[in-house]
Formats: C-alpha cells, structure tokens, sequence
C-alpha cells in the first residue's frame, strides 16, 4: 500500500519495524550522527587528558627542577658557613694554644724569678699623712692601719718602723710598734 504525497512520490507506508522506510532512515542517520559526535568527544576529551598529563609532568619536572636547584645553592652555603666556622674553631684554637704558651712562660719566669729572690716583697701600703686633730694630739689612726698591715704582710719591725717615720713624719713611732708588734724584743 502506497499512498502518494503532496508532491506526487510515493512513500513506502511500511517497515519491517511499523515505521515508515523514510523515517526509520533518517532516525538512523541521527544515530549514527550522534555516535559519531560522541567518538569525536571521546578523542577530544583522550587528548585533552593527555595534555594536561603531559603538562603535570612539565610541571612537576620543573617543579623538581626548581626544588633541586634550591636544595643544591642552600647545601653549597651550608658547606661554605662549615668551612668558614672550621677556619674560625681552628684559629681560635691556635690562639688558646699561643696563650698557653705565653702563660706558661710567665708562670716559668715567675718561679724562676721567685726562687732565685727569695719570696717577694711587698710594697708597704702608701696612707696619707697623719694629721692634726687638735691642738698638739696627732691622728695616728692612718700610721697603725699602715703598720698593722704591713706586720701582716711579713715586715719586720724595723722596716715599719722606717716607713712611718718617713711617710707619716712619726718621730718616735715605738709605742705604735709596740701595740702592733708587742713589746720590743731583742731580733724583731
């Protein structure tokens, strides 16, 4: 059965499916043009995925790059703020030992200076001069400090005796030695 269109054509009115030949063909057509459309998403969206793994890897490669290069410029410093700090202990070290040596030489000089004098003398105290307090009575505060401190530090008795007369103009200085010293003896 055959029914003749507006334009005089003949269509086939059925399928094998119950539609029409013409349409079943284009319905066919849209199909494939849509398989096709979706092979075609399909390659494109493949080779996108590939670039953009393709530019992680670049990324990533020179990210490591980077991060080499960085590693590589601070462990170059480390090494040169170690060699530095080495040179640094090193030179103090030479100077301890110089010191050393230089102590170890005055202290030689020392107990040989000592041993060949005799113990060393001291220096009797410098104090200043005994003063007026009132009329005709003398300060002696200063000269027995100076006295007593210089028994103390093994003078004997004629030695501060010297020393007051000429440093405090004490004329007769026996009565000062005699409290700091005790009574005179015959060898003090």
């Amino acid at each position: 059965m055959n029914r003749e269109g507006a334009e005089g054509r003949e269509e086939p009115q059925d399928s094998a499916g119950g539609l029409p030949v013409a349409l079943a063909a284009r319905v066919e057509a849209i199909v494939r043009a849509a398989e096709h459309e979706a092979a075609a998403v399909r390659r494109d969206l493949v080779a996108r995925r590939r670039a953009a793994e393709t530019e992680a890897q670049r990324y990533l490669a020179d990210a490591r790059g980077h991060a080499d290069a960085l590693a590589h410029e601070r462990t170059r410093r480390l090494h040169e703020l170690t060699d530095e700090l080495i040179e640094r202990a090193e030179a103090a070290a030479r100077q301890l030992e110089a010191l050393m040596a230089a102590l170890k030489r005055t202290t030689a000089a020392i107990e040989t200076d000592a041993s060949a004098d005799g113990p060393p003398a001291a220096k009797p105290p410098v104090a200043p001069p005994a003063r007026d307090t009132a009329p005709g009575v003398r300060d002696v505060s200063a000269p027995r400090l100076v006295a007593i401190e210089m028994a103390v530090a093994g003078r004997t008795r004629d030695e501060v005796d010297r020393h007051l007369r000429e440093s405090f103009d004490v004329d007769d200085p026996r009565g000062l030695l005699d409290d700091v010293f005790g009574g005179e003896r015959s060898g003090l």
